[in-house]
C-alpha cells in the first residue's frame, strides 16, 4: 500500500489518513474487542452492530478512495464526467500524464488499489456496497490485465491498443475537452483553461515519444491506420482552415461575460492563448506529423491486432474487459457471419413485390440488382409511391464545420445518420436516437443517481448492445422503406462485428473488411472503409456489442418463456439497466432474480 499512499500524499487535492494511522487504530480496536469479550448477549449484539457500522464505514472509505485515485490519475476524465469537485479546484488545471512513465505509474497505483479492494471488509450480500465494490474489483482487475501487455491506452470506458489512431488520442481529445468540456465562469477557471492549453503541446510530444518507443519494442501501428492518422492530424494543424483557432474563439466566447475579469486582463489572456496555439501547439502537431511520416516505412501492412506481440491474447483480454466474461473469438466469428447471412435473407425478403390484391398479378420488373446498395436505390423507386415516399432527410447536426468536432469520436449510429445516402435510413436512425432520449426506460442509469465511483465504470459495448436490443424490439413501421431501413441498421452492426473478428482473428486485410461491409450493408465504399478503420483501431469493441446484444436477447427470450403472460418488456428493461453498468454475468444474475421474484409473487 506504500505506493498508493505516496500517490495520495504527494497530491494535496486528495488528503487521506496514513496507512500507519489506520493500522494503529485497527490494533487498538482489536485490543478493545478482546477486553470486552465476556459481556452479556445484549452487549454482544450491540458490539456486533458497531462492527457492522465500522465495516460499512471502511467499505465506503475504500469506494471513495477508488474514486479519488482514478480521478487523480485522469483529470481529463474528471472534467468529462463533471466530477472535478471530487478532487478540488486544481483538477481543472491538469491534463493526464500521457508519457510512458505515466502509464507505468497508473499501472502500479492500480495494482495497489486492487489489493485494497480485495481486502475490503465482509458485508452482507444484499448490501449495495457489496455489489458496487465487486463491480469495481472486476473492472480494475480486467484493466490491470490489459496494462500488463505494456502498451495501449486503456480506461474504464474505452480501450485502444495503439499510442495514437485516427479517431482517438490526446491530439483530438485534448482540443475537444477544451472546446466543449472546459467551464469558464471565473477568472480562476480562465487561468485553468490556459494552463491546460499549455500542457497540450507537451502531451502531444509525450504521444510522439510513446509512438517511437512502441516501434522500438516491435509494436507498430498498422500502415492504413498510420496514414489515416497522419491525414487527419494534418488537417487539424493546417493553417488554411486554421482549425486550432477554435480554441481561441471558444476562450473568447466563454470569457466574454465572466465577472471580476476586467477587459485588459481578458485581452492579455486572449493574447496568451493565441501565442500558445501558434508558437507551441501547432508546431507540436507538425512534429507529430513528421514522426508519423518518417517512420511510415516501418509500419506493417497487416491490419489486425494479431500482428502485435501477444496480439491474440490481447484481443481475448479486450473482449473479456468489454463484457466481463470470457469469449471464444473463433466461435464469435462464425456466429457473426451467420448473423449477417440471416439478416441479409430477412432483408432480401422485403424487396419482393407482393401480388396485386385485386387481380393477383405481380408487376413485371427487371431482375433485382446483385449488390445491396443498388437494391436500396431500386426499393426507393419501387416502394416510394405505394408505401409513401421517403421523407426528406434534414441536415445532420453532426455535419459541423469545425474539424475538432468532425474528428471527435462518434458512434456507429451517428456515422450512419451523417454519411449514408439512403435518406429513409437517416430518418430511422434519428428516430432511434430520439427514442433513446425520450423513452422513460431508455437510460443506462437508474432513477436514483449512481454513486460517483460507479459513474467511472462504463461497459460501453454492453450499453451499445442494449441499445441495439431496444431498436430491434420496436414494431416495424408501415412504410416498406422504413422496414428495410430498420433491418439494415441492425445488419450494419452485425457486419461490423464480423469485420471485427475477421480483421483481428481471421487476418482479413483492410480491403477485404471494407468490401465485406460495403457488400452486406449497402454503404458506400468510402464510409465502409472508414468503418473498417474504426474496427481496426478499436479491436473487440464491435464483437463485444454483438455478444452483449445476443446475451440480452437470450435473457429476454428466457424470461418470456418462464413468465408467459406475466412478462413485461418495460420491467425487463428496468431490471436490466437500473443497477447501472456492470458485467454480463451480473446482469444475468439480476434478470434471473427479477423473474424469480415475479414467479414467487
Amino acid at each position: 500500500m506504500q505506493l498508493l499512499q505516496m500517490f495520495h500524499d504527494a497530491d494535496d487535492r486528495i488528503p487521506l489518513h496514513s496507512a500507519m494511522e489506520f493500522t494503529f487504530k485497527l490494533i487498538i480496536s482489536l485490543v478493545l474487542m478482546a477486553l470486552v469479550v465476556p459481556l452479556t448477549a445484549c452487549s454482544q449484539s450491540e458490539e456486533g452492530s458497531r462492527s457492522a457500522r465500522r465495516a460499512i464505514a471502511q467499505s465506503q472509505a475504500i469506494a471513495a478512495d477508488f474514486l479519488r485515485t482514478e480521478l487523480a490519475l485522469s483529470p481529463e476524465t474528471a472534467s468529462r464526467l463533471g466530477l472535478e469537485q471530487a478532487l478540488g479546484r486544481s483538477t481543472a488545471f491538469a491534463l493526464d500524464n500521457h508519457s510512458q512513465a505515466g502509464f507505468e505509474r497508473r499501472r502500479l497505483v492500480r495494482i495497489e488499489l486492487l489489493q485494497r479492494l480485495r481486502q475490503r471488509p465482509r458485508l452482507p450480500d444484499d448490501h449495495p456496497l457489496t455489489r458496487d465494490l465487486l463491480i469495481a474489483e472486476i473492472a480494475l482487475t480486467d484493466l490491470i490485465a490489459l496494462e500488463q501487455f505494456g502498451y495501449g491506452r486503456f480506461n474504464y470506458a474505452a480501450q485502444y491498443p495503439y499510442a495514437i489512431d485516427p479517431y482517438s488520442g490526446i491530439w483530438i481529445e485534448g482540443p475537444n475537452l477544451l472546446a466543449y468540456r472546459q467551464s469558464i465562469n471565473t477568472p480562476e477557471q480562465a487561468a485553468a483553461y490556459i494552463t491546460r492549453l499549455k500542457s497540450l503541446s507537451e502531451a502531444l510530444q509525450d504521444t510522439r515519444r510513446r509512438l517511437i518507443a512502441d516501434q522500438a519494442a516491435g509494436i507498430y501501428l498498422p500502415l492504413d491506420l498510420a496514414e489515416e492518422t497522419e491525414r487527419r492530424v494534418a488537417r487539424l494543424a493546417d493553417q488554411t482552415p486554421n482549425a486550432l483557432a477554435l480554441l481561441s474563439l471558444t476562450f473568447q466566447a466563454l470569457t466574454l461575460d465572466v465577472p471580476d475579469l476586467d477587459p485588459d486582463q481578458r485581452e492579455q489572456m486572449i493574447d496568451l492563448v493565441e501565442t500558445e496555439i501558434d508558437g507551441k501547439l501547432r508546431p507540436a502537431y507538425v512534429s507529430l506529423i513528421e514522426t508519423l511520416s518518417e517512420t511510415s516505412d516501418d509500419f506493417p501492412d497487416q491490419a489486425g491486432i494479431w500482428a502485435l506481440p501477444n496480439g491474440a491474447a490481447l484481443y481475448a483480454t479486450l473482449l473479456e474487459f468489454a463484457t466481463g466474461t470470457k469469449l471464444n473469438a473463433e466461435r464469435l466469428h462464425t456466429r457473426h457471419i451467420d448473423d449477417v447471412a440471416r439478416l441479409r435473407t430477412d432483408l432480401d425478403s422485403l424487396f419482393v413485390i407482393e401480388p396485386n390484391p385485386e387481380t393477383g398479378e405481380i408487376a413485371v420488373t427487371e431482375p433485382l440488382p446483385d449488390r445491396l446498395s443498388a437494391r436500396l436505390n431500386w426499393a426507393i423507386t419501387a416502394f416510394g409511391t405505394a408505401a409513401g415516399a421517403p421523407q426528406e432527410a434534414s441536415p445532420s447536426d453532426l455535419d459541423l464545420p469545425e474539424p475538432i468536432s468532425e474528428f471527435a469520436p462518434k458512434s456507429t449510429w451517428q456515422r450512419i445518420a451523417a454519411a449514408t445516402p439512403f435518406e429513409e435510413q437517416a430518418v430511422q436512425t434519428r428516430r432511434y436516437v430520439d427514442l433513446l432520449a425520450t423513452d422513460p426506460i431508455a437510460t443506462w442509469v437508474r432513477e436514483a443517481d449512481l454513486p460517483h465511483y460507479r459513474i467511472l465504470i462504463d461497459y460501453a459495448a454492453i450499453r451499445e448492445g442494449w441499445r441495439l436490443y431496444v431498436w430491434s424490439r420496436r414494431a416495424p413501421a408501415e412504410n416498406r422503406l422504413a422496414q428495410i431501413a430498420g433491418l439494415r441498421i441492425e445488419l450494419i452492426q452485425h457486419s461490423l462485428a464480423a469485420a471485427d473478428t475477421g480483421l483481428h482473428v481471421e487476418r482479413w486485410s483492410l480491403p477485404e473488411a471494407t468490401e465485406y461491409i460495403a457488400l452486406n450493408t449497402g454503404l458506400a465504399e468510402p464510409l465502409a472503409r472508414q468503418l473498417a478503420l474504426t474496427v481496426m483501431a478499436r479491436p473487440g469493441y464491435n464483437a463485444a456489442i454483438a455478444s452483449s446484444f445476443h446475451t440480452i436477447e437470450a435473457l429476454s427470450t428466457r424470461a418470456r418463456a418462464v413468465l408467459g403472460d406475466r412478462y413485461s418488456e418495460a420491467d425487463f428493461q428496468r431490471a436490466l439497466i437500473e443497477a447501472g453498468p456492470r458485467p454480463l454475468p451480473l446482469i444475468e444474475q439480476d434478470i434471473e432474480a427479477w423473474y424469480g421474484a415475479r414467479l414467487g409473487n
